[in-house]
């Protein structure tokens, strides 16, 4: 009689060592459950069924934690549910988002520096009109660039998703720069650098559906795509707890440091993209031998 193997959990299936006391005795079916092992056995005799319950197994700390990691940042079944490429995209991608996070920190406060804040002649009225109309300078060149160019986002996924990233590298140089090119020019390098990266996150969103799907074989798009809100969830605190604790006592005011801190961060915003768009196998094309 064949052996069925089954586990309620998420977890890879585990093997059960035989052991010597159930040869000769048929198995219909074994169940792990919470550490847990049952044997359901048939009685050659009466033919019925009898159930065996095990003791708990201990699992050591590093595989309990190990099973709560992978059920909160990977999809259900990995590795078999989505394709082979997935780990190491997804190594590259939070790599560039934890950068593009900490940039998005110093460009922050490079905009609030030039504004004004934290000088006693500044009007917090004029700011916040500045950073209203910067807003709305964005959404409109994001409104104007899908209606041009949406039709595409299907055709070159590859492409289009190295571009998003790399119009944010320039929205957050044009952000870093608003406080070198004076009050004159102020609204009209924030108001294209909100732009570059209202166009970033459209694109960015309109291909993460195709690369989503590409990554689901088992019909679990939904999962895939939850995980991955988790993973960027969770690079997001991690830039929070670097931001707070790391730049602030570290680059502090120190224009040389910021400069250096955000071009450093900025190469390897690029790098990580470069090869986690690169491990894509998707349909290559326009500049498909920039990333295959």
């Amino acid at each position: 009689m064949s052996l069925y193997q089954r586990r309620r959990s998420a977890s890879p299936v585990r093997p059960v060592r035989e052991r010597a006391e159930d040869r000769g005795r048929p198995l219909a079916l074994i169940e792990t459950c919470s550490g847990q092992i049952f044997r359901y056995h048939i009685d050659g005799a009466s033919s019925t069924l009898t159930l065996e319950r095990s003791a708990a197994n201990r699992q050591s700390p590093w595989a309990v934690a190990n099973e709560l990691l992978s059920a909160a940042f990977l999809p259900v079944g990995y590795p078999r549910s989505v394709r082979s490429e997935y780990l190491r995209f997804q190594v590259y991608d939070t790599l560039q988002a934890a950068c593009s996070y900490l940039r998005s920190i110093l460009a922050t406060s490079a905009i609030l520096k030039a504004s004004g804040v934290g000088e006693g002649t500044a009007s917090p009225m004029a700011a916040a009109v500045a950073w209203v109309l910067r807003d709305g300078f964005g959404m409109c060149g994001s409104l104007i660039f899908a209606s041009l160019v949406g039709s595409g986002f299907d055709e070159n996924v590859k492409e289009w998703r190295l571009f998003a990233d790399l119009i944010n590298d320039v929205g957050l140089t044009l952000n870093m720069m608003a406080a070198l090119v004076g009050p004159k020019y102020y609204i009209l390098v924030t108001a294209l650098g909100a732009m570059c990266t209202s166009i970033c996150g459209m694109v960015a969103g309109a291909t993460r559906a195709s690369i989503t799907a590409h990554f689901a074989l088992e019909g679990n798009l939904a999962d895939v795509s939850a995980k991955e809100g988790a993973q960027e969830t969770a690079v997001t605190m991690v830039g929070l707890l670097i931001g707070s604790y790391l730049f602030a006592p570290i680059i502090g005011d120190s224009p040389s440091l910021v400069w250096i801190a955000f071009g450093t961060l900025t190469l390897l915003h690029v790098y990580a993209n470069w090869r986690g768009v690169g491990c894509l196998v998707l349909r290559v094309g326009i500049v498909g031998f920039l990333v295959s």
